[in-house]
């Protein structure tokens, strides 16, 4: 049966290889040229670790490789190797821990997914059923039915690394689940480990122990442990690649959103805004141009000498603000004009009230900064 399920999973271990090389090359990339963070470099950590697993168990790789390591391989020591990215994950993505905390639980994991990984590899090295079998399907069924008390060992040990970590996991990912793209992402990371702490449990703890009474190591338990892993493996991916993927989307309508007024106050006040930087990330260059904006608009208000008071009531409906804002920027008359204008609503943060603005502002066809705050400008620094 172990033969027919690592057979059927072949192609599939093919496919996910040629399409996810692309997007680790990419994350690498993204990696060495961009700042990031803890969580970004775990989360790539962990796909390069799973796709190196995968790529050993492929017909073309296992055949090649040593005895030792084809026994590390499959008693569990590239299990211990994706928790301790995952560990590291679910230690950099609290945002309630200091940076000082998160670098010392960093180094506490490192050290047990070492001492993990020592003493996997100790296990799986003495199993003669690991050591001397070389066909893959072979040691599928072997550590599927019954296998011998090392790779048991090393198998139960490496669940058990990997079974703490799936907890945690859950355990973060439900707290911090929202609507947001990471909130969504961990909640998505959540569902997998829920399935992966039934496949662990079931195939890497009771199967060991002889649990079960027979049905574990049968087709429906070897089916269904394979149907739930690939259910918990898929959700992880998604999970990964949800955030940053969604953001980056978000990141470029927003700067089509903001490009023509921070253009537009650029041409008005080139000396406010610095050169773009080459190394910046999208979503951070977003934040930039909405800063950007708002100083461009109290510069432009300070020049025009605009009240920052001036006694009427000033619109609460964020639409109908945003555009008398355009207006005055365009240097059309708006009466009772005032800084407070310019201020955000009630209930609305800043880059929403900035991205709103931009909106209206692009509404306008051929809009364009009057030259009077420019000139202004130009006179003052004079």
């Amino acid at each position: 049966m172990g033969h027919a399920v690592g057979e059927g999973l072949q192609l599939l271990r093919i496919g996910i290889l040629l399409c996810f090389l692309p997007a680790i090359l990419y994350r690498i990339w993204r990696i060495w040229r961009y700042p990031t963070s803890v969580p970004a470099v775990a989360a790539t950590s962990f796909g390069i670790c799973v796709w190196v697993w995968l790529l050993t168990f492929t017909d073309g790789v296992w055949p090649i490789l040593p005895p030792l390591v084809r026994a590390i391989s499959a008693g569990g020591c590239w299990t211990v190797a994706v928790a301790g990215c995952l560990q590291v994950f679910v230690i950099g993505i609290r945002g309630d821990v200091s940076p000082a905390r998160i670098r010392r639980g960093v180094w506490v994991t490192f050290t047990a997914t070492a001492v993990a990984l020592a003493v996997v590899t100790a296990a799986a090295s003495r199993s003669e059923m690991l050591l001397t079998t070389s066909d893959m399907y072979a040691v599928i069924d072997s550590l599927a039915s019954e296998g011998d008390f090392w790779s048991n060992t090393a198998l139960g040990l490496s669940s058990g690394f990997a079974l703490v970590v799936f907890s945690q996991l859950a355990w973060v990912g439900l707290r911090h689940a929202d609507r947001t793209p990471v909130g969504t992402g961990l909640g998505l990371l959540a569902a997998a480990s829920v399935f992966e702490i039934a496949t662990t449990a079931i195939g890497g703890i009771m199967r060991p122990l002889g649990l079960g009474s027979g049905w574990i190591a049968g087709p429906v338990g070897l089916w269904g442990r394979t149907v739930m892993g690939c259910i918990g493996a898929i959700l992880v991916i998604v999970g990964f690649l949800w955030p940053p993927v969604v953001m980056r989307i978000q990141a470029r309508r927003d700067a089509r959103r903001l490009r023509p007024l921070h253009n537009a106050l650029g041409h008005a006040f080139p000396q406010l805004f610095p050169p773009d930087e080459s190394r910046i990330r999208l979503s951070d260059l977003v934040f930039e141009w909405a800063t950007h904006i708002q100083d461009g608009l109290t510069l432009l208000a300070q020049h025009r000498q605009t009240p920052v008071h001036a006694g009427s009531e000033v619109p609460q409906g964020v639409v109908d603000r945003a555009s008398h804002v355009v207006n005055w920027l365009l240097d059309k008359s708006v009466p009772g004009f005032s800084c407070e204008w310019l201020r955000a609503p009630d209930g609305v943060s800043d880059e929403e009230w900035v991205l709103t603005i931009a909106d209206r502002f692009r509404s306008v066809d051929g809009a364009r900064v009057s030259d009077s705050g420019r000139h202004d400008l130009e006179n003052a620094e004079s």
